[in-house]
């Protein structure tokens, strides 16, 4: 087997990019693991196929797929420890600027409702209701909606939520743009 330069450097690319699917970090969405193992385990496959052929001529842009397997690997990680901490910053800073809210109803599992619930209970506290958005995506419209959605829980759901949790988030903002109290 002849291994140019050009193998090795797309052998790498492949593997940077592998690190997005095995990276342990939570923010990552499973179709975006599911695309970079397929773009990885394809660059790595291509590099040890094409190794065997010597006479096989490279574009130049191989040169430089190393630099942009890594760019994608540190937007990945970066937009997703970003979205994680902006939400926990957010309820901090919610939190501090209110009072405790007073206990509610137990209505499921350790305090926080289940996906057979009917709706969230209103006296649900802005910790609870951030730890419910990170659990439960489905349910993200109705998040925003909620009277203990503070700013910046709406402001990530609005970044990272569907079109229709952008509709909730919009409506939500328009509701209290026109009732001031």
């Amino acid at each position: 087997m002849y291994w140019s330069i050009y193998d090795v450097l797309m052998l790498v690319s492949g593997l940077i990019t592998l690190v997005i699917v095995i990276a342990p970090v939570e923010g990552i969405a499973p179709r975006t693991r599911f695309t970079a193992g397929a773009i990885g385990g394809g660059l790595v496959f291509l590099s040890l196929l094409l190794a065997s052929i010597p006479a096989f001529r490279y574009p130049g842009v191989v040169m430089v797929a190393p630099v942009i397997a890594l760019l994608s690997v540190v937007a990945v990680m970066g937009k997703a420890v970003r979205g994680q901490t902006s939400l926990q910053v957010g309820q901090q800073g919610h939190s501090m600027s209110q009072s405790e809210p007073e206990a509610h109803t137990d209505l499921s599992v350790n305090g926080m409702p289940t996906e057979s619930t009917q709706s969230i209970p209103t006296n649900l506290s802005s910790t609870e209701l951030m730890q419910l958005a990170q659990r439960d995506h489905g349910r993200w419209a109705e998040i925003a909606q909620h009277p203990s959605a503070y700013p910046a829980l709406l402001e990530w759901l609005n970044q990272y939520g569907s079109t229709e949790v952008k509709a909730a988030v919009a409506a939500r903002r328009l509701l209290e743009s026109r009732d001031p109290t």
